[in-house]
């Protein structure tokens, strides 16, 4: 039997195809229960945008996925933006979703304020991140990201912070942390990071 010789590209293709949609579906499921039904979504670097196509279908939501490249497979409304400037009105989203984005972000304080400039009175931003509370944790997290970027070259340009830093970090873009929940390893996997999720809203 002769193997076709894109077999092995083939099948790599596909596990990541499989970690994708599994992502896809942690991330809706970690957001979901702080994200109205029916709500006015923006999800901040939203990659393929599966996250956002199941916040539209199981919550009725109104999303818009935005990001600094186009890996869109869904066929929710996606804009590309600059990685500072959210292309959206002043106070016109009740969520923004920004799920591990941040230590990606060369100027995060510049993208939580854009992020609550274009949050509606009362709304939420919704804050994902990868844990270094420990040692042992940021090894765990650094480590992860090297092969990530040895693999896919997404590397990161921002900060892995402790919870007492992010939330300086937040108060400097005017917001405050209502809700802090520890999620655990990224989908349950030992070696890949620990992770946290922060509830925002704005200072009045």
């Amino acid at each position: 039997m002769v193997l076709n010789p894109l077999f092995p590209l083939l099948l790599l293709r596909w596990r990541v195809a499989r970690v994708e949609v599994a992502r896809a579906a942690f991330n809706a499921d970690t957001v979901g229960p702080c994200v109205p039904h029916g709500s006015r979504v923006l999800d901040v670097g939203a990659w393929d945008a599966r996250t956002a196509a199941l916040l539209r279908d199981e919550r009725g939501c109104d999303v818009l996925a935005v990001d600094v490249v186009d890996k869109n497979v869904t066929d929710v409304p996606f804009g590309l933006f600059d990685g500072i400037t959210l292309p959206v009105a002043d106070g016109s989203r009740d969520v923004v979703t920004l799920l591990y984005v941040l230590h990606h972000a060369a100027d995060d304080l510049a993208l939580l304020r854009e992020a609550r400039r274009v949050l509606a009175p009362g709304g939420r931003v919704l804050v994902a991140e990868d844990m270094v509370q420990t040692a042992a944790q940021r090894l765990v997290t650094v480590g992860f990201h090297v092969w990530l970027w040895l693999w896919t070259w997404m590397g990161w340009a921002g900060q892995f912070r402790r919870f007492d830093a992010w939330t300086a970090r937040f108060a400097e873009a005017g917001l405050r942390v209502v809700e802090r929940r520890e999620l655990g390893s990224h989908l349950g996997r030992a070696l890949w990071p620990k992770n946290v999720l922060f509830v925002l809203q704005a200072d009045d």
